[in-house]
């Protein structure tokens, strides 16, 4: 079986208003900051509203430093609006490694392999047991590095070598974090706002410190709720992952 190609995704810029009426008064704002212009400005290919009524600035293909963009931006909004990046993610399959493996040990070898020093372990999404002694782990790398590892087909862990596939996902609507649908036709709840590995508000998932709690799973009366929202573990992903093959 073929590896599957990634599609690359344009990153995004995402400004949230606490009145939806000044999103003109914040484009302009932008606009006249001649710093801003330099940067951003010529880092964008489209500007649009999101379903959630969000200003959503899509940027070009092959702009990789949509984290800084999105802090100019926000310093620039000061407290009239909130900006922050988007960046898409594909999930890669990490196979044959041995049973002493952990995540450390494979985020550090991702790393140097991928030319990317700034990956942790927390680009391993699960890591759990195989066939005949085994571990299979799966990784949330951005799509221009999980292209790169599919492109490499096997990475050395450890003392083995370990084969790399791609791995199919649900769409994921990034406003409500359900899958099986995307943004545009979302009609949950905006759930923009909170922490992915927790499911409340006032931090960010790198900033977390409680345990993992699924939202989506929790609120079905689901027993097994013990991981992030996003998790490719998430029976409710994996059951329409499932369906879509």
């Amino acid at each position: 079986m073929k590896p599957r190609r990634v599609h690359h995704r344009p990153d995004a810029i995402v400004i949230k208003a606490k009145d939806a009426t000044t999103y003109a008064v914040i484009l302009r704002t932008l606009k006249l900051d001649a710093a801003l212009q330099r940067s951003v400005g010529s880092s964008v290919q489209n500007i649009r509203r999101s379903a959630a009524g969000a200003l959503v600035l899509q940027l070009r293909k092959g702009v990789e430093n949509a984290p800084s963009l999105g802090a100019e931006s926000d310093t620039v909004l000061g407290d009239v609006a909130t900006a922050s990046a988007i960046q898409h993610t594909s999930m890669v399959e990490i196979r044959d490694l041995d049973e002493c493996a952990t995540r450390t040990e494979i985020a550090e070898e991702l790393a140097r392999s991928l030319g990317a020093p700034h990956l942790n372990e927390e680009v391993v999404k699960t890591l759990r047991k195989a066939y005949a002694g085994t571990q299979t782990a799966v990784a949330a790398l951005l799509d221009d590095l999980a292209a790169r590892a599919l492109k490499l087909g096997h990475t050395r862990i450890g003392w083995v070598t370990c084969r790399i596939h791609g791995r199919e996902e649900a769409a994921r609507c990034y406003r409500c974090w359900s899958p099986g649908h995307m943004a545009a036709r979302c009609r949950g709840p905006d759930r923009t706002e909170l922490c992915h590995r927790c499911g409340q508000k006032g931090h960010q998932a790198k900033d977390c410190r409680s345990q993992p709690a699924c939202v989506l799973c929790q609120e079905r009366g689901a027993d097994d709720h013990r991981h992030t929202s996003l998790s490719s573990s998430c029976p409710l992903a994996r059951k329409i992952t499932q369906a879509r093959r």
